[in-house]
């Protein structure tokens, strides 16, 4: 247990140059032969599986019922999820990568999937709301299984032919099941043992399947894109943007309306996506280079989460000298 425990520890505050570190790692390896990422791609459902049930062992029940209390926030997350976040990636997709079908699906993708579990963490950091952080996740991925086909094929159907029915009967397994399975789970060992000390554990089991998901797309990608240089500039421009607009629409959008702790959560809850469950999708239903650009999007969203950290960090100390002073 303790060296699961020193395990979760190196994975929270190393996140960053583990990310980038498999990156390398993969470009390298993937300019030689793309074998180990398409070994890992046979187990591309397990690992999504395994991903979603620990990043969902995290809520419980109650933590559903807390979206009635706050539904004002819950909603502006909703929307900026499933409406906003979608029509930038379309938008950039359209105006960047309309000449290459497949990266302009992954990009949006990036979309149309929902929250990421990190942004708990990063609004915990940060002394935000994290009840409403976690209950826009979990809403999110409950809802995921039954917009994302949709979604795909509103703002996607120009660039490729989605099959949104077998898109919902691959999410209702690997995404709804596992989530409400995880907090039944939850519920019921929390009568019998401790749950809190395995807490910690999750969110590093689940990043560790993000890690497998992202090496297996950059090392299965990186042969084609070679034969391909000139999709490059333009794959990275689009993704680029994507989390720095992102981050900063939400903050806009909420920091009139909500308090600075509900707004920092609403920021992180928009502005970061579920990029490993992106790439799951991807590898189940295109056989494209739809995985490149969500790949790549790992290192930006890092980085960007990374930014704004240091920009709330900065206007929380100057809040409090401010307060000193009185």
């Amino acid at each position: 247990m303790k060296l699961l425990t020193k395990y979760a520890k190196f994975v929270r505050e190393k996140y960053t140059y583990i990310i980038l570190t498999t990156l390398v790692i993969a470009v390298a390896i993937g300019l030689l032969t793309s074998r180990p990422g398409q070994f890992i791609r046979q187990f591309n459902e397990p690992l999504i599986i395994i991903l979603i049930a620990a990043m969902s062992f995290t809520i419980t029940f109650s933590n559903l019922g807390m979206a009635a209390r706050d539904w004002k926030g819950t909603l502006w997350g909703l929307l900026l999820n499933f409406l906003f976040a979608p029509f930038l990636c379309w938008l950039l997709a359209s105006l960047l990568l309309s000449g290459h079908a497949d990266l302009a699906t992954g990009l949006i993708l990036i979309g149309v999937v929902p929250c990421a579990g990190m942004a708990m963490m990063w609004t915990g950091l940060l002394k935000g709301d994290v009840p409403l952080s976690i209950v826009i996740e979990a809403i999110t991925m409950l809802l995921a299984p039954f917009l994302i086909p949709s979604l795909m094929s509103i703002f996607a159907g120009r660039f490729v032919t989605v099959n949104t029915w077998a898109m919902f009967r691959q999410l209702i397994y690997t995404v709804l099941f596992p989530v409400l399975g995880a907090i039944a789970i939850r519920e019921l060992l929390e009568r019998r043992v401790n749950v809190q000390k395995y807490l910690p554990i999750m969110p590093a089991i689940s990043a560790t399947m993000a890690v497998f998901l992202m090496f297996m797309a950059i090392n299965t990608s990186i042969l084609p894109i070679v034969k391909n240089l000139g999709l490059i500039v333009p794959m990275v421009i689009s993704t680029i943007l994507i989390f720095p607009l992102l981050f900063v629409i939400a903050r806009l959008a909420s920091v009139k309306l909500f308090s600075q702790g509900t707004s920092i959560a609403i920021t992180y809850s928009s502005g970061m996506k579920n990029l490993p469950l992106a790439i799951g999708i991807a590898a189940m239903s295109f056989k494209g280079l739809e995985t490149l650009p969500i790949a790549v999007a790992f290192a930006f969203q890092m980085l960007t989460a990374v930014t704004f950290y240091q920009f709330f960090r900065r206007g929380i100390s100057q809040k409090e000298k401010d307060n000193g002073r009185l």
